[in-house]
């Protein structure tokens, strides 16, 4: 197969249409929520309406309870997005070269992972970072099967 890079932009790009989704959706229940309150409220002798309203808030706490359990990975994820294009800058910085030349083969920071200049294999190293994450040092290393996927969208 092959070893995957990514990019800087794909490193600090954030997708969002996900979390919008899911806030419509909260919104909709919300409302839901409440057209189906008013509705028992003006027929409290009707017990389907109650449960009906029970079943729709059941629903809509579990759909909460899911969004915030995602926020919740999404800012980790983005924590350590944001950390290995840090690193990428550094190595930009240091290379001389521009951060959209520079690429990562893990979206997190930790030792072994690999950064290489441009799209090809020749010249890639292997990260070390230091006990604190404070520090790196880099290794010239080979890939033993040369073939190397870009992500850059």
């Amino acid at each position: 197969m092959g070893t995957t890079f990514y990019a800087y932009s794909v490193l600090t790009r954030q997708t969002t249409w996900q979390s919008t989704f899911r806030y419509i959706i909260i919104m909709a229940g919300a409302v839901v929520i409440v057209a189906y309150l008013i509705y028992f409220l003006r027929h409290k002798h009707t017990n389907k309406y109650r449960d009906l309203l029970i079943l729709v808030a059941l629903i809509e706490l579990l759909t909460i309870g899911i969004q915030i359990r995602d926020l919740q990975a999404s800012r980790t994820a983005t924590a350590d997005s944001q950390a290995v294009a840090t690193l990428l800058r550094s190595v930009a910085k240091q290379k001389q070269v521009g951060v959209q030349q520079v690429y990562a083969n893990s979206n997190t920071v930790h030792t072994g992972m690999l950064v290489t200049i441009g799209k090809s294999t020749k010249t890639m190293f292997t990260v070390t970072i230091n006990a604190d994450n404070n520090s790196y040092q880099q290794d010239k290393t080979t890939l033993i099967v040369p073939q190397a996927n870009f992500v850059t969208k």
